[in-house]
C-alpha cells in the first residue's frame, strides 16, 4: 500500500451515513409526492446533491467494499452478498486489497468508529465497531448461521410457517432502530478526543422494516397479490417473507417503507443540529447515500434489491464539503468515487489503484465519466453498463440466489430517453455498449 502524507491541519472530521435499500424515487427532492425527507432536503439545498449517482452493486457487502476501497466489485473481489460470497471471491479480496479507507484514516490519527453489525473484515481499521450481540437462545443463534438461513428460505412455505410458530423467530437479523444508532453515534462524537471518522449504517429501510412503528390500514390483499405471481419459486419465497410481519397489503408495505425513511431522516436531522450547535459543522465532511436501491413492486420483483434496474442501483447521494457552496450535479458519479474524494479533500494527490475519481473535479465542472458499471450481488452472474441514454444488462447465469427465479433475460437493452421505466427490451443481437462490458473481466 502506498504511504500517504497528510497535513494535520487538514484533518476534517468525516461522517459517512449509509441508508440501506434507499432509492431516490421515494424522496421529495427527486419528485416523490410525500415529503418524508425534509431534513435531507434541507441539507441538500445548501450543499452538494448528486442526481445521477449509482451504486456499483445492488447488494450491501459488494457496495460497502466499493465505498471503502474505491474499486469496482470485479476488482476488489466481493461480487456477491453473504451468504453467497464464494471462497474464490474472498481469496481475490485478500490478494487485491490495495487500500481500505478506515485503516488509512486510523493510521493517520483519526478516531475510527463504525456502528453496524456485519463484522468480519469490515471491522478492519476501526477503533470501535458495534456488533449486535443480543441474548439469544442456542436455537436462535443456530438459525442465524448463513448455511442454516439459506436452508430455511428454501423450505416450502407451509414448512417454513410451521417452523416459525414453533421457534417464534425469523430467519433474519434484528436491526437496531435509527434512534439507537444515532444515539450511539452522537455519544461517540462527544467522547472523541481527536478528529473522527464515523461510519453509520441505518437498516430501518430494509424489508420488512421491523424497527419502524407503523399502524397499517388493515387492508388485506396479499393473498390476491400472491396469486398473480406466476413463477412458483418466487411466489413461495415472497410468501415466506411476508409471513407474520403484520402487514397484509402491498400498499401498507410501501407506506411502511416511507415511514422508515421518515424516521431515518429525523435522526439525520438530529445529527445535523448537533454538529451545528456544537461548532462541528464547518469542520466536518458529511456524506449520505444508499448502499443500493430496492424494488417495491417494480419489474415483478417484490420488496427486494434483486435485478439491475435503476430502482436497485440508482441511489441518493448528498455531500457536505466545507468550503464548497451548494450545487446540484447531474453528471454521473458512483460509490467508487467516495474514497478518492475524501483523499483529495484531505490534500492527498498521489494515490492510485482506484477505479473511482474525485468528485471535487465534478463539482468544479469537469466530467469524470460518461458511463457507469454495476454487478448483481444477488444473482449468479449478471452485470450491466449504463450511459445517460441507454443501458445494457448481460446475464450469463441469471438465477436469483434469493427466490431462485430469473429477473433478466440473457441480454436486455433499454432506450432510457424513450423508456425511463425500463419496460421494453430493445436488444436486437448487437449493442454498442457490449464492448464496454467485455472489458470488465470477472474473477
Amino acid at each position: 500500500m502506498r504511504k500517504f502524507k497528510m497535513d494535520n491541519a487538514n484533518k476534517k472530521n468525516i461522517i459517512i451515513l449509509v441508508v440501506d435499500a434507499f432509492r431516490p424515487k421515494n424522496l421529495s427532492m427527486f419528485g416523490y409526492r410525500k415529503k418524508i425527507d425534509k431534513n435531507l432536503k434541507k441539507i441538500a439545498d445548501k450543499n452538494l446533491l448528486f442526481k445521477n449517482f449509482f451504486s456499483s452493486s445492488n447488494a450491501t457487502a459488494p457496495s460497502l467494499m466499493s465505498i471503502f476501497t474505491g474499486r469496482y466489485p470485479n476488482h476488489h473481489g466481493i461480487l456477491h452478498q453473504f451468504p453467497y460470497t464464494t471462497n474464490k471471491e474472498i481469496e481475490k479480496m485478500d490478494r487485491e486489497m490495495k487500500f481500505w479507507l478506515p485503516k488509512y484514516l486510523k493510521e493517520k490519527g483519526y478516531n475510527t468508529i463504525a456502528i453496524d453489525w456485519i463484522g468480519m473484515w469490515f471491522k478492519d481499521g476501526f477503533d470501535y465497531y458495534e456488533e449486535r450481540e443480543e441474548t439469544q437462545s442456542k436455537l436462535k443463534k443456530f438459525m442465524n448461521v448463513p448455511v442454516v438461513k439459506k436452508f430455511l428460505l428454501n423450505l416450502p412455505n407451509w414448512a417454513y410457517k410451521i417452523g416459525k410458530k414453533v421457534v417464534k423467530t425469523r430467519a433474519s437479523v434484528k436491526f437496531s432502530p435509527a434512534k439507537d444508532t444515532m444515539d450511539l453515534g452522537i455519544s461517540k462524537i462527544k467522547n472523541s478526543k481527536k478528529p473522527f471518522f464515523l461510519f453509520m449504517h441505518f437498516w430501518d429501510t430494509h424489508f420488512p422494516f421491523p424497527t419502524t412503528k407503523f399502524r397499517g390500514s388493515k387492508k388485506e390483499n396479499i393473498e390476491e397479490f400472491l396469486e398473480k405471481i406466476e413463477n412458483k419459486s418466487q411466489r413461495e419465497y415472497f410468501k415466506k417473507r411476508v409471513t407474520d410481519i403484520g402487514l397484509n397489503s402491498t400498499e401498507d408495505m410501501i407506506d411502511k417503507y416511507d415511514a422508515a425513511i421518515k424516521e431515518v431522516d429525523k435522526q439525520i436531522g438530529r445529527l445535523f443540529n448537533y454538529l451545528k450547535n456544537n461548532n462541528l459543522w464547518d469542520n466536518t465532511v458529511l456524506i449520505v447515500l444508499g448502499d443500493h436501491g430496492t424494488n417495491l413492486i417494480d419489474h415483478e420483483i417484490y420488496f427486494s434489491s434483486s435485478g439491475l434496474y435503476d430502482d436497485t442501483i440508482h441511489v441518493p447521494f448528498i455531500m457536505h464539503l466545507p468550503g464548497f457552496e451548494g450545487k446540484e450535479m447531474n453528471e454521473f458519479a458512483q460509490n467508487i468515487d467516495i474514497t478518492p474524494t475524501v483523499l483529495d479533500y484531505l490534500g492527498e494527490r498521489e494515490y492510485n489503484n482506484f477505479d473511482g475519481k474525485s468528485l471535487i473535479k465534478l463539482v468544479k465542472g469537469d466530467k469524470i465519466r460518461d458511463k457507469v458499471f454495476f454487478w448483481d450481488g444477488l444473482c449468479v452472474n449478471v452485470r450491466g453498463v449504463r450511459t445517460k441514454n441507454k443501458k445494457l444488462i448481460v446475464a450469463k447465469d441469471n438465477q436469483c440466489n434469493l427466490c431462485k427465479s430469473s429477473h433478466h433475460g440473457e441480454f436486455e437493452e433499454y432506450d432510457l430517453e424513450k423508456d425511463s421505466g425500463e419496460n421494453e427490451n430493445i436488444y436486437s443481437g448487437e449493442s454498442e455498449l457490449k464492448e464496454f462490458l467485455d472489458e470488465k473481466e470477472d474473477l
